[in-house]
């Protein structure tokens, strides 16, 4: 991918690594998402990662949608929603 712009990268990339810290990719009903974790056991949706077109019209997936983060008995802490 080649971005064309004419902003310093400074302002496009950015170089604070508790930003990143915070995200996480999930597994929601079979979609990947990246989420950001919020206090409590709540994370918001950064981005989807999915190719699935069909997935984007989903309106409970959309970015910046808050999930609350629960634990199923047979899952992983790492990759439940």
């Amino acid at each position: 991918m080649i971005l064309y712009t004419s902003m310093p990268h400074e302002v496009v990339f950015s170089a604070v690594q508790s930003d990143f810290e915070k995200h996480t990719m999930i597994e929601m009903n079979g979609i990947p998402l990246m989420v950001e974790q919020l206090e409590n056991q709540d994370c918001r949706i950064v981005r989807m990662m999915s190719t699935d077109p069909a997935h984007y019209l989903d309106a409970n997936l959309q970015p910046g949608t808050v999930l609350k983060m629960t634990i199923a008995p047979d899952q992983n802490p790492s990759s439940s929603l």
